[in-house]
């Protein structure tokens, strides 16, 4: 394990995701780009943060409980196929990726309604 490193991670990742690599890369980057702003432009204005929060957290939660019970049926396989802490794990895993990206694209849209709806008095 020497030769694990940050390179090592993107290699097998790029591996893994295969031709939707790139594409994924981006879309985390444009909802990074959406929650920063989001939060700079609530800033900017002098608008609380909360609640887009915690809608775009109640969403992400709702949907990344959907997506555990998506998953392995996206592959066609069943609960009970999984059979390893591994396999629970890497569920668990792509279920909070889903999350994480419903949470940002929901925080994104809210925090930038909430900043043009409403003017500093």
């Amino acid at each position: 394990m020497s030769d694990f490193n940050p390179l090592s991670i993107f290699y097998i990742a790029s591996e893994m995701f295969g031709s939707w690599f790139w594409p994924l890369v981006v879309v985390a980057l444009v909802l990074l780009y959406g929650v920063v702003s989001g939060f700079r432009r609530l800033r900017r204005r002098g608008l609380s943060a909360g609640g887009p929060l915690f809608g775009a957290l109640v969403v992400g939660l709702i949907a990344t409980v959907l997506a555990a019970w998506w998953v392995p049926s996206s592959t066609e396989a069943s609960i009970s196929a999984l059979g390893g802490v591994i396999d629970y794990v890497m569920v668990i895993a792509m279920a909070l990726a889903i999350g994480l990206g419903v949470f940002a694209l929901v925080f994104s849209v809210m925090a930038r309604k909430r900043a043009n709806s409403q003017i500093k008095a």
